[in-house]
């Protein structure tokens, strides 16, 4: 039981992407437990976004191996890591602005939904039933962030920390087991950043399993269990908070050498 316990439930094992000549990830392996909040921080171009890009397969890996829940990934498509139960948010957000808010949450559910084209095309039971049980689980998402009462308006007539809100509802309505997000409150203010915090540890307490790259340490310094620094692509430092933001090496990234 105990070693079942310290498996890790998502693990990269010594990860590479090149770009041409660029390395943009060098041989980068970390862990994560089930129901850990781990945050990645890094100095801008260490390869933050990238690494989030490879665990959801929009980009290919150059080398290495990743795995979730004891199954390798980073051989799959991205629809069947879905599947498997990862979801992420963006940091350019993309959003659906010719739909409603509402039926951009429905958007997430297609992980369960099962309906053919045809059971959709000619509106037959299956797809019927499935449609009105995603707006159902669509309205709970919202409710979750606030926005049930906006749920017909468009996305645009919402504020930028209502439209961050709506991403990430949508990245949980299809009811992931890890949650990826990418610089979520970048752009909001000290008020708005402490009640996303607020709402990112409400959804870890249910059981998610979140890893969120970040540049706003008031964030990172009020909810990571862990903190994981990298630098072009190679992890530097690792630990709570207070370890990271002593260590040299972490100063020297961030602040250059000579400051450090």
């Amino acid at each position: 039981m105990n070693d079942q316990l310290s498996r890790p439930y998502l693990e990269l094992k010594d990860v590479i992407k090149t770009f041409g000549g660029l390395i943009a990830v060098n041989r980068l392996s970390i862990t994560v437990q089930k129901g850990e909040l781990v945050s990645i921080i890094g100095p801008n171009g260490a390869g933050k976004t990238t690494l989030l890009n490879l665990i959801s397969k929009i980009l290919p890996i150059t080398k290495g191996e990743i795995w979730f829940k004891e199954q390798r990934i980073d051989k799959l498509p991205p629809h069947q890591i879905c599947h498997l139960g990862i979801a992420r948010s963006f940091q350019n957000l993309q959003l659906f602005m010719n739909m409603s808010v509402v039926e951009n949450v429905m958007i997430g559910c297609h992980r369960w939904m099962c309906s053919t084209f045809p059971e959709a095309m000619f509106s037959l039971w299956r797809a019927r039933k499935e449609h009105l049980t995603a707006f159902d689980r669509a309205m709970e998402k919202l409710r979750l962030f606030d926005l049930g009462e906006k749920a017909y308006e468009m996305p645009s007539s919402l504020s930028l920390k209502e439209q961050k809100f709506l991403g990430i509802a949508r990245a949980m309505a299809a009811e992931p087991e890890l949650l990826l997000l990418d610089e979520p409150v970048g752009g909001l203010i000290v008020g708005e950043i402490k009640e996303f915090g607020e709402k990112i540890l409400k959804m870890q307490e249910k059981g998610l399993t979140i890893l969120f790259i970040e540049h706003r340490m008031e964030l990172v310094m009020s909810i990571s269990e862990r903190v994981i620094v990298i630098d072009f692509g190679q992890k530097i430092a690792e630990g709570t908070f207070e370890e990271i933001k002593k260590n040299e090496r972490v100063i020297a990234a961030y602040l250059g050498k000579k400051k450090a």
